[in-house]
């Protein structure tokens, strides 16, 4: 009884629990003192009961943020809001991967399909904790007060109550967020009036629920603080009304934090209720159960009874609840247990909170004596109740969600982790063939500046060398030309007509043979070079491209259809068009013929002694000046010998060939004459004579023998001095048009050669452009990785954080 009042005076004092005196005290057998206070109570509860309950109904009613209840609220707001960071979390990371899945190296199906199965479990969860909530479920016999019990704390009669067997069904109230209050019936949508209550799970209407069915009442949550602070009433019918009990607990009861037993005051525990809650303790590990002794208020209306006898009913009571609490369902301690069985007025509660709405007095609700004690205990259940309920629920709603969220970000920055260490492997990878490639780049375009400066210097001397053998065959071939031209035996004859088709055909048979002369002499050498120089270009160029792909099609590339001809063109038709031979009959003893035949003599002996001289002159240099000029003798200068031939002086001869030449100059008769009458008078008529026999019979026989062979002959020898003369004229032309085709066919090849080597280097550049892509791609996802890993450990904190701050100190 001590521990009563001190518990009541708790209430007022603002002291929050029993002392160790008040717990030890409840056990003694000091009841003189116990009725002295009782009394004391009774009869100062008419003088006090206005102010106290003032004070007590403004201490309770203001709004309180250090509620128990209020617990559960921030704690539900911190888990959603973290539930909210870790739904982000999964999205963004399972946006990622589904991204990084394009390279199946690093991220697999089964790894996308698992964190994308995380998107559906945290949704499921968020889903989940919105709807949760503490739940508290009000067990009983039949007309116990169950309904009047949540009547009285949502301070309005919601519940059907009354005599008897009254609720029929289970009724779930929760709050709403809108002003109207309205009801649903299980399996349905629709909203009803909250007065059809009364008849749904009223069990003395017609109109009426089975016993198993759940109506749930949502309630405006601006009318209950305990509405607005997420807690939901269950009442149920009584469990002595039907043995489906394992049915109430599996549907309605299996998500209750909290369970009331209200009993009858004015009975005993009855084995039915007792029955009830050891299903419970079966299916729940360690239940919270609250035991309301309702109606105590009737022990008012009993005089006969005194105090002591009173206080040991009650004393009765409590130790009874206590044993089966902690010796039969053994859910908690002696200590938790005194402090959850209380005795209460349920009815009168109710009272005297609708008259305080009424803007009365609480006590004008009372009932009988006593209700200041009993309106104080029901109100310390409240504060019992709303602390059990706060600490119950966010430790079996939010410590299992919240070692979930754990779990899923744990997991996920595991499977990160995994992922970043298959990333960074791959990245150095790369990072190798990136520094592989740009060294194989580097080097090529060294090498292929060596090579090209080797080749071109190659081409160049092979080109020099070509020229010169092309000209000295050429001047070989152009010396034997008379023999080429004797082997042509086309039939001839002097005729224009004739003639100029046996020019046509000389020339085109002198081109034919010098040609296939200079093949046979030069072109298998020439094309074995060429070919040799090319392999060697190639097998160079191809050095510098190891890829065998590209190999392949740099061979195709590289390689000629046809091997390499030399092409010589001498052109004799348009070489030769100029020619004009010569076939009319010429004495070859004629004056003309012998004077041109000693002019060539002393002509190709001045170009003897010219150079002769002039070497003579650059010794001498000009150490020899002469101070006077010799005149030049401009006379003519006798041609033969110093010495008399047959009689004739060389002044003699001088003067006749002085006569000679001004009358082959004159091409006179006169001068003729004159020439033969000095040769007449100065040699005598007979020898003048037997020259001119042995003269006439030389020009006889030559002209006999000035046939179409001799003709023949005769073209030819102007033929082969005419062809000379042009063919020694483009010597240097021919020679330099093959070192050209020779150029042209090395510097295509080459060309080829580094085209192809171009075309390595380019895709070497672009394999390289796309290394440096894969390169900043997968930077860019260890930077990504790095920073879902550093989200997934901050929420790894705040959900330690949660645990420490609601979960730990509970």
């Amino acid at each position: 009884m001590a521990a009563y009042l001190n518990r009541t005076i708790s209430l007022v004092t603002g002291q929050t629990g029993p002392s160790a005196n008040d717990k030890n005290s409840t056990t003694g057998n000091d009841t003189v003192d116990d009725s002295r206070h009782n009394i004391s109570l009774q009869t100062s509860a008419s003088s006090t009961s206005a102010n106290m309950t003032g004070i007590t109904d403004n201490r309770m009613y203001q709004p309180n943020d250090k509620s128990p209840l209020q617990i559960f609220v921030r704690a539900k707001k911190k888990i959603n809001d973290i539930y909210g960071e870790i739904e982000e979390y999964v999205l963004e990371t399972t946006t990622f991967i589904t991204a990084l899945h394009a390279d199946a190296e690093i991220v697999d199906k089964a790894e996308r399909e698992l964190f994308e199965s995380y998107v559906h479990k945290v949704a499921a969860i968020r889903e989940v904790l919105q709807r949760d909530h503490m739940k508290v479920a009000f067990f009983g016999r039949t007309s116990n007060g169950k309904s009047s019990v949540i009547n009285a704390m949502l301070r309005e009669k919601i519940l059907p109550s009354g005599i008897g067997h009254t609720t029929n069904c289970f009724c779930q109230v929760e709050g709403s967020d809108g002003g109207e209050a309205y009801l649903m019936k299980e399996g349905s949508d629709e909203k009803l009036n909250v007065v059809n209550i009364k008849q749904l799970a009223n069990a003395l209407c017609q109109e009426k629920l089975s016993e198993s069915s759940l109506v749930r009442i949502f309630w405006p949550r601006e009318r209950c603080s305990l509405l607005r602070d997420d807690v939901v009433f269950v009442d149920s019918p009584g469990v002595d009304v039907s043995a489906n009990l394992d049915d109430w607990i599996d549907n309605h009861c299996i998500n209750a934090d909290v369970f009331v037993l209200v009993l009858n005051a004015e009975s005993t525990m009855t084995r039915a209720e007792k029955q009830f809650f050891h299903t419970v303790s079966q299916k729940l590990s360690k239940p919270n159960i609250f035991i309301l002794n309702n109606r105590w208020d009737a022990s008012a209306n009993e005089p006969e009874f005194q105090e002591s006898e009173l206080a040991k009913v009650k004393s009765q009571h409590t130790e009874r609840c206590i044993d089966f609490l902690t010796k039969e369902l053994k859910v908690s301690n002696e200590k938790e247990a005194a402090e959850r069985v209380f005795f209460v007025s349920a009815r009168e509660t109710l009272q005297a909170r609708i008259e305080e709405a009424k803007g009365n007095p609480p006590h004008m609700g009372a009932i009988a004596e006593g209700f200041q004690i009993r309106y104080f205990e029901f109100q310390d259940f409240e504060r019992k109740f709303e602390e059990c309920i706060s600490q119950s629920a966010v430790k079996t709603k939010f410590q299992q969600h919240s070692s979930r969220g754990k779990s899923v970000s744990g997991d996920m920055r595991s499977m990160l982790d995994n992922i970043f260490e298959r990333i960074t492997i791959f990245r150095d990878l790369k990072q190798d063939q990136k520094n592989l490639l740009t060294e194989r780049i580097q080097g090529t375009e060294t090498q292929m500046m060596q090579v090209t400066r080797e080749m071109k210097m190659k081409i160049h001397n092979m080109v020099e060398e070509v020229e010169e053998k092309v000209s000295k065959a050429l001047n070989e071939e152009i010396w034997r030309l008379g023999v080429l031209i004797d082997e042509f035996n086309m039939p001839f004859h002097p005729e224009r007509l004739v003639l100029n088709i046996y020019k046509k055909e000389l020339n085109a048979h002198v081109e034919s043979g010098l040609g296939s002369n200079l093949r046979a002499r030069l072109s298998m050498a020439l094309a074995m070079n060429v070919e040799a120089a090319q392999t060697e270009m190639t097998e160079r160029m191809h050095a510098l491209v190891p890829n065998e792909k590209l190999l392949t099609n740099s061979a195709k590339l590289a390689v000629r259809t046809q091997p390499f001809e030399m092409l010589y063109s001498l052109n004799c038709q348009n070489l030769c068009a100029d020619f004009q031979e010569d076939l009319d009959f010429k004495f070859s003893w004629g004056i003309t013929a012998m004077i041109q035949r000693f002019t060539g003599k002393v002509r190709e002996r001045s170009k003897k002694q010219t150079p002769a001289l002039l070497n003579r002159q650059s010794s001498i240099g000009h150490s020899v000046v002469t101070p006077v000029s010799t005149p030049v003798e401009t006379t003519p200068v006798c041609l033969l010998p110093g010495t008399v031939v047959g009689g004739i002086t060389p002044e003699q001869l001088s003067v006749i060939s002085r006569f000679a030449l001004s009358s082959i100059g004159s091409q006179g008769t006169v001068g003729g004459l004159v020439v033969a009458g000095i040769m007449l008078k100065t040699i005598g008529w007979r020898v003048l004579v037997g020259i001119g026999a042995l003269y006439g019979c030389i020009y006889l026989y030559e002209r006999l023998s000035w046939t179409n062979s001799a003709k023949e002959r005769a073209f030819k020898s102007q033929y082969v001095r005419h062809a000379t003369k042009k063919l020694k004229m483009i010597v240097d032309l021919t020679s330099a048009n093959c070192s050209h085709q020779v150029q042209q066919e090395l510097s295509s090849t080459f060309a080829r050669l580094c085209r192809t080597v171009d075309t390595a280097t380019t895709d070497m550049n672009e394999e390289l452009k796309t290394l440096e892509a894969q390169l900043n791609v997968l930077e860019s996802n260890q930077k990504q990785l790095k920073l879902l890993r550093n989200k997934a450990n901050y929420i790894q904190n705040e959900l330690d954080i949660f645990e420490h701050n609601y979960i730990a100190p509970q």
